[in-house]
């Protein structure tokens, strides 16, 4: 059916008087928590070992499982790594942890400030990355062998480092011993202000 411009009704408005969509809906105030923030209860380790700036993001899950990532005030943080190595010792390949079953049979364990792995950076520097959290390493992240720099790009995404099962009997004593997100940010603010 053909039609004539006659057959066109003109409602009367003016296309510069209707809003947007986006200046019609206001969706800040419905958007969904994301996936971390749902399940997850972030906490930071701090000065790991007592070293200065070996800070660590511990996401904490509703079933007890640690995943581990550097915080943005890591020395790494601002750093290039050129790659990272999993061989911590003679006998212990980090990325060669195999477990079974749902006890994690034949994990690797971790203590806090143990090294799940080293980094060596484009400035020569070699950094041992440290478990903040003791307890069963449940797996390391593989892809940080292929793309070392997502651990500064993307540390609460694909750059996490390890995912770390504390023992049941020890987890509220672990989790008491790392900071809320409100004392690492406190904590952070008074030292910038020294």
């Amino acid at each position: 059916m053909k039609m004539d411009k006659s057959s066109v009704y003109d409602f009367g408005i003016d296309d510069d008087s209707v809003p947007s969509i986006e200046q019609t809906v206001d969706i800040s105030k419905d958007v969904p928590p994301t996936v971390v923030q749902r399940y997850y209860e972030s906490r930071y380790a701090t000065n790991v070992n007592e070293k200065p700036n070996q800070d660590y993001s511990v996401l904490i899950h509703s079933n007890n499982l640690c995943i581990l990532s550097l915080a943005p005030t890591h020395v790494l943080m601002g750093k290039t790594i050129d790659k990272i190595d999993f061989q911590v010792s003679g006998n212990t390949d980090r990325l060669s942890n195999i477990m079974t079953g749902k006890g994690k049979r034949g994990a690797q364990i971790v203590q806090a400030g143990s090294t799940l792995c080293k980094v060596h950076c484009s400035d020569g520097e070699e950094h041992k990355i440290l478990s903040a959290v003791p307890g069963k390493l449940v797996q390391m992240n593989s892809k940080l062998a292929e793309t070392p720099n997502i651990m500064l790009t993307k540390p609460d995404d694909l750059g996490f480092i390890a995912i770390v099962l504390p023992q049941k009997q020890r987890f509220e004593k672990i989790k008491d011993g790392l900071l809320t997100k409100e004392q690492y940010t406190t904590r952070n603010s008074s030292l910038t202000e020294i």
